[in-house]
């Protein structure tokens, strides 16, 4: 419904003419033949794909599934048809690759972990106090595709059916595309407050896995990288485009907010919705119409302003855009994660994988897993001691691991446990020396005993300030040490580490529903709590969500951010007129 009415609408902009084919010819590594060969093959490969989406009806947008009171309100799924149908019209009008811009849109949110962003957040903020990297949706889906399903040689085999006098030659052309559909997806992640995205025509497909890893092991890196293609490019604008005017709209659905009030009516105003109208969606408490237009003006100006190597939007209708979103953040996303939210879901995440992690040490798994799609006995032994016990989803997950999976997973930990080690050992430093104090960060109680042994090491060296770079990489291979060789007879903390990992990944691939039904089966809350944790918004009101609301540090950064960003927007180009004029 959402895509059709916004491409009914789209098409109709006669006054907007398709770049010429002199325009289309593309620049970097990526020409329309390497393109048109995966578009050739998209409905093969969205075929493939949608198996591994379908649960995504049931997963959160902004407005948590659990507490939504209406069916219209938006979620995971009728979110990426809307960037899809945004993203496709855009295509035609500028001369993108129609069939990779639809697949990449269709697909851009896959990895995302139940309850949205703040399911993705419960999981970096333990696994950063465990030293163990982070997760970020972006980054989850590829490496799930990539490196458990092996999505590669799924497509390549649903092409080859499907076409059965394709050459070896181009199935091979394929094959080597492919990654630029999951550079998208990896690249898509748009929180920042960008006017334009210039994509990374020089990527390879080594530099797209490198900063897959690097998502996982460096904190905020996903924030850093940009598309290979402008087909990413544009998927990473549309995403705003489709999510801003939504977050108003569920807002207003859902309760958060009564009406459109005059910090609305001041920006849609600017953004050529008239007060007339405003005032008319505030009596019939029906929004959609301004979601729509908001959409359409944002669509229309990229389309206007974009060029061969640049998605770009205005700067005037950036700002604005913009402003809309801080609105957003200040009167309704800020409320969507409520206390008790947050005194239950970390706790149970934290204990559930203790639970699952126990599992593959105590029974000597975690080698065993190294090939464990392979390992008809090992699914026997596992199956028979738990099939119906509240652990049968965890096992069903790990006995599809696959060699990539296994690989990638201990690489990443690997890599993870250095960067944690050298940023704790950094800090330690500059504590001895008096640069930096000591704050024992609530929620991150490994992480402060960690900083503090090493401040106790460093103190009892009694190190200057010209700690060398060779000592420096001793501690951090010195510690790397101790955590991969442990007591004989026991797990390694590495080890551990592992098996956690494997526990986070099962659950982050739940939706919704599955991870309530999980805490339920686990008896990780009492029904009572499930009640209390299923009050929609609407139940709860307006003075409840300010009086329960769970201020969330992490959000509060990236929306003060967000806020100084706009601000921003057009003083260069202002600073620049006042030279022209002087």
């Amino acid at each position: 419904m959402i895509i059709s009415k916004v491409r009914k609408i789209l098409s109709s902009f006669k006054n907007v003419k398709s770049v010429s084919k002199v325009q289309k010819k593309r620049i970097g590594n990526y020409s329309n033949e390497i393109l048109e060969a995966l578009e050739k093959y998209a409905n093969e490969i969205e075929s493939v794909l949608i198996s591994y989406n379908k649960k995504s009806c049931e997963e959160t947008m902004m407005v948590k599934g659990l507490r939504k009171s209406s069916q219209e309100t938006t979620n995971r799924k009728t979110h990426m048809e809307n960037v899809e149908g945004i993203a496709v019209e855009i295509a035609k009008k500028i001369g993108l690759n129609e069939g990779v811009t639809r697949i990449i849109a269709r697909n851009h949110d896959i990895g995302h972990t139940f309850l949205g962003h703040s399911g993705e957040w419960w999981f970096s903020n333990i696994k950063e106090d465990l030293g163990m990297g982070y997760y970020t949706h972006n980054a989850l889906g590829p490496r799930e595709l990539i490196y458990r399903n092996d999505i590669y040689t799924e497509i390549i085999k649903r092409i080859k059916s499907f076409n059965p006098e394709i050459t070896e030659k181009e199935l091979g052309r394929v094959r080597k595309s492919l990654w630029i559909i999951f550079d998208g997806i990896n690249s898509h992640n748009g929180e920042k407050t960008e006017t334009e995205f210039v994509p990374d025509t020089k990527k390879t497909e080594g530099d797209f896995l490198r900063e897959l890893m690097l998502c996982f092991t460096e904190k905020g890196f996903d924030k850093t990288i940009m598309p290979a293609t402008m087909e990413g490019a544009l998927i990473r604008m549309c995403d705003k485009i489709s999510y801003i005017p939504y977050d108003m709209l569920d807002g207003l659905r859902e309760g958060f907010i009564g009406k459109l009030d005059d910090d609305y009516i001041k920006v849609l105003v600017a953004l050529g919705i008239s007060e007339r109208e405003i005032e008319k969606c505030n009596i019939t408490k029906n929004y959609e119409s301004i979601a729509r237009k908001l959409q359409i003006t944002f669509t229309r100006d990229v389309i206007e302003n974009s060029t061969r190597t640049a998605i770009r939007m205005s700067e005037e209708m950036s700002k604005l855009m913009h402003e809309l979103r801080n609105i957003n953040n200040r009167k309704i996303v800020d409320f969507v994660v409520l206390k008790e939210d947050q005194d239950t879901y970390p706790k149970a995440i934290r204990n559930l994988m203790k639970q699952f992690s126990k599992i593959i040490l105590e029974g000597d798994l975690l080698e065993r897993l190294n090939y464990a799609e392979q390992d008809l006995k090992l699914a026997e032994e596992l199956n028979f001691a738990y099939e119906g016990t509240p652990a049968e989803g965890f096992i069903r997950y790990i006995l599809g691991t696959t060699h990539g999976d296994y690989k990638f997973t201990r690489e990443m930990i690997y890599e993870a446990t250095r960067t944690s080690i050298s940023e704790e050992q950094r800090s330690a430093r500059q504590i001895v020396l008096g640069d930096k104090e000591f704050e024992d960060i609530e929620g991150f109680s490994n992480k402060s005993s960690r900083i503090k042994r090493y401040v106790d090491y460093y103190k009892t060296i009694g190190i200057t300030g010209d700690y060398s770079e060779e000592n420096i990489s001793r501690d951090i291979e010195g510690e790397l040490n101790n955590q991969i060789y442990g007591d004989k007879g026991q797990p390694s903390i590495m080890q551990e580490k592992i098996a956690l990992e494997f526990a986070a990944k099962y659950m982050a691939s739940l939706n919704d529903i599955e991870f309530f039904d999980l805490l339920r089966n686990t008896n990780q809350i009492t029904e009572s709590q499930a009640k209390s944790l299923t009050r929609t918004y609407r139940e709860i009101g307006q003075e409840g969500l300010r009086r329960e609301v769970q201020e969330s540090p992490e959000w509060r950064e990236i929306a003060d951010e967000q806020v100084a960003d706009t601000v921003k927007i057009g003083l260069s180009q202002a600073d620049e007129d006042d030279e022209i004029s002087l």
